[in-house]
């Protein structure tokens, strides 16, 4: 919706801009795509902070609406925001259109990383997220080297008040040293104690880090494949970070790799341009990526790695080269979400308590 942003976070990877998503255009997007979008799908509203656009947001999903009035489509709705600017006005329209809202909140480490004076707000704010019937709350908590030590206590602040899902991410920005990475292993192995607790008490697993896939498969990048991300400035790419990672880049041939070029000119030729365009994303594969001392191909752990080729990128400058330090916090986050689902063989079916709300999957 726009690269604007009213927060200055620490470890923020994204170029601030002004530059907002033009309404007209949106919606000729939605009307090009939508003979093509699958039975279900997912519309998701991203920034900088996508509610310093909150009327165009408004204007977009009823543009929506009125395209699916025939409700032959599942149209589900996400939007990931700071939460600073969610007053009853737009709390009442997601609640109403179901939106899954994400709101990025870094626990005890809030006021460090992200803005000061934030910390109580957000906690109201996701406290009313939570108490909304038709809302789908989610948290996305961000830590740093210098941040790490926060994690444990953040988490477990969170879930014991009823957030379904919670997300943690390592900024990838700036390298973590060997104490971090030690911290990091502490704070985990403190977490895991204290989710199987939960676990216990709930029968849930609300640290979405430890939750087990069931699928055991290579790692490929989705951007373009599933998904496509229309930017502020209205030019198509297979995901927002792209976007992000690109914009301003000198680097012409590398923007051209990955971007499908403005709605316009794909609309005019998108049967050729898709198509070429794709291949490059295709490529985008854990066996193809690679840390400064080894191809991933020759990892025994690659089946059980994933690593988007962007978050890598920032910091390491170059798309799917991984940085030892985010080689290694994987692994430690791999670790950890195993010890944790071994300890879980230990727990008799019969001592979980019943999941007390609706909140918890």
């Amino acid at each position: 919706m726009t690269d604007d942003c009213n927060f200055n976070c620490t470890y923020c990877y994204q170029k601030k801009g002004k530059k907002y998503l033009d309404v007209n255009t949106a919606k000729k997007a939605i009307d090009f795509f939508f003979p093509f979008l699958a039975r279900e799908i997912s519309i998701n509203f991203y920034g900088g902070e996508p509610l310093l656009a909150f009327t165009g947001i408004k204007d977009i999903v009823n543009h929506i609406q009125a395209k699916n009035r025939n409700g032959k489509k599942t149209i589900h709705y996400s939007i990931s925001t700071n939460g600073s600017l969610l007053d009853d006005e737009v709390l009442q329209f997601l609640n109403r259109n179901k939106f899954s809202v994400l709101l990025s909140f870094d626990g005890f480490a809030q006021e460090i990383s992200k803005k000061k004076g934030s910390f109580a707000h957000s906690v109201s704010v996701m406290e009313k997220l939570i108490a909304s019937p038709d809302i789908v709350p989610e948290t996305n908590s961000v830590f740093t080297a210098e941040t790490v030590g926060y994690l444990s206590r953040s988490a477990g602040f969170i879930m014991e008040r009823g957030v379904p899902t919670v997300n943690l991410s390592f900024s990838s920005v700036l390298p973590w040293d060997k104490s971090a990475l030690l911290r990091l292993r502490e704070e985990l192995t403190s977490l895991r104690k204290l989710c199987l607790s939960f676990y216990r008490e709930t029968g849930t697993i609300p640290v979405a880090n430890f939750r087990k896939s069931s699928s055991q498969r290579v790692f490929g990048c989705y951007a373009g494949k599933d998904r496509m991300d229309l930017s502020p400035d209205g030019e198509l790419w297979g995901c927002c970070l792209f976007f992000d990672y690109f914009k301003d880049t000198k680097d012409s041939r590398a923007h051209l790799k990955y971007s499908f070029g403005s709605l316009e000119s794909f609309i005019e030729n998108h049967e050729q341009v898709y198509l070429e365009i794709l291949e490059n994303y295709s490529d985008l594969r854990m066996e193809f990526f690679f840390t400064p001392h080894h191809l991933c191909a020759q990892c025994d752990e690659m089946m059980d790695c994933a690593v988007c080729p962007v978050d890598a990128a920032l910091g390491s400058s170059f798309i799917g080269k991984i940085p030892e330090w985010v080689c290694r916090i994987r692994r430690i986050s791999r670790e950890e979400r195993n010890c944790f689902h071994e300890d879980l063989k230990s727990i008799n079916p019969r001592d979980k308590r019943k999941a007390p709300s609706r909140y918890y999957s």
